[in-house]
Order: C-alpha cells, then structure tokens, then sequence
C-alpha cells in the first residue's frame, strides 16, 4: 500500500498580505499543509496540482516548495496560471535538493504519472502530443502496474457549465489512448476548486478542493462555496483499488462569496 497527498490550487503571491477574494492564499496554504502534515507525516508521494502561483513569480515558486513540511518525493501536474520557465528554473530545483522529483513514479505495484496540461494564453487544457507518446510509451511498458494519472485540468464534465467551458480542450484523445491501458485506474485532477469523484470509461476520476477558495458545485456560472480549504489523500492499495478523502481546515471563508471580480 502506498499513500499519496494532493495538494492543490493555492494560488499563492509572494506578498505575504497578497489576497484572493479576501483570502490570503499564503495562510490558508499553510493551515493546509500544516493540517495534512499532523496527520500524514510520512506519505510516499506528494503531489502538488496546477494553480500554485497566482502571480507565477519565481520568488512565489520557490516559497510553495520552502513551506513544505515533508521530505518526500514530489510531483507537479502545471495548471492555466503557470510559467513554466520560472517553475523549471525555480520550483524543481527546490523540490530536488530536499528530495527526489519526477513525472513518473514507481511505487512498486503502482505508478504515478502527471501530466502537463498547461497552454500559453488560455485558461482551459490541451496536452500537447509529445506529452500524449510520453504517457503511451510508459503505459506501453507497464502493463504490469496499477496506474493514477495526475493532471490540473479536469477531463470529463463536473455538471458546472462555466468550469467544463475551461476544462481539457482534447480530452476525448486522452480517454481514447487510456481506454488501450487497462492498468489505469485513477485520474486525479484540480482545477475545479472542489471535491469530485465519479466513474468515466472505468475509471475513477477524483477532484480535489483548493488550499484558497472553493467554487460552488453545479453552477452554470462562477460561484464561489461556503466551504473551507482542504486537500485530498490517497491510498494505493496493492489489491488495485483505492482508498480516499478530502479532508478540510476550519476558517478561510470569504467574506463575500458573491464577489465575482477577475482574477
């Protein structure tokens, strides 16, 4: 059995007092990992979803690895709000020098897989085709092992319109590729600011909340929830199935959920 944490849409700025519809991002964060930590200290992977960096500085990057109570092997799957020159040159070297970091992951009956659906300029997800060979090739060569593929970008609809118009633009190549693999069992996303698991094409697809703010489930337009930041866990278990939860912190509510402005 294998345990995996996935932590999400933290949409941190490197100004501590930095806020995100009256939220300060940099706490809620912290209360999150701080809460996870307390009650899994010891996870064989972490991942981290797309969304970290609000302002995508390089500053703000390396301040999401730096507040990380764990020591453990990490992975990213980069979201929409993404630079991708200043993740590579800022994150993933801070993740490496505490310890080991990889978009493959072998977890002896299981493996992990992120994926990269960031597309410059546009909020929803597209993975590219080299990325797509990446993830064939390697199922390719596992079939003997149990497989969750983690990307941001949700791949089939939640019932919120606003959130499927920005979800991954080519999903139906994804699912026609994994229908190939029957080793997949899972794919994990964030994106959706909530907790989601249903069955699509056999396989269990899992949201996870944001360490920020949530958005209301099943709403035709943006919407924010009256719930508070959580993260998800996962455990991998060797009989092929999975066990999990959302859990949540108290407090970090905004204080007006019908705030609609951009960000």
């Amino acid at each position: 059995m294998s345990l995996l944490l996935h932590i999400s849409d933290a949409h941190l700025y490197d100004d501590p007092v930095g806020e995100l519809k009256g939220v300060r991002p940099v706490e809620s964060y912290a209360a999150v990992l701080e809460a996870a930590h307390r009650h899994y200290p010891d996870p064989d992977v972490v991942v981290l979803g797309g969304d970290m960096a609000q302002d995508e500085a390089v500053a703000t990057y390396a301040k999401v690895a730096a507040m990380l109570p764990w020591c453990a092997p990490v992975m990213i799957s980069p979201g929409n709000h993404a630079n991708l020159g200043a993740l590579r040159g800022s994150l993933i070297p801070a993740l490496r020098s505490c310890a080991s970091y990889s978009d493959h992951l072998d977890l002896g009956l299981w493996q992990v897989i992120t994926l990269n659906s960031h597309r410059t300029g546009t909020i929803s997800g597209f993975l590219a085709v080299d990325e797509l060979e990446r993830l064939r090739t390697i199922l390719e060569a596992t079939a003997d092992k149990y497989t969750l593929i983690a990307l941001h970008h949700h791949a089939c609809d939640i019932g919120s319109r606003w959130l499927d118009d920005i979800s991954l633009e080519n999903s139906e190549v994804l699912w026609d590729l994994i229908a190939d693999y029957a080793q997949v069992k899972v794919l994990l996303c964030g994106h959706i600011h909530q907790a989601f698991d249903t069955f699509h094409e056999g396989v269990r697809v899992l949201g996870s909340p944001s360490t920020c703010i949530q958005f209301r489930p099943r709403s035709d337009d943006f919407g924010m929830d009256n719930k508070s930041p959580g993260y998800r866990w996962i455990r991998l278990l060797d009989s092929g199935e999975i066990q999990t939860a959302v859990e949540r912190v108290e407090g970090f509510i905004p204080p007006d959920l019908n705030n609609k402005d951009p960000y």
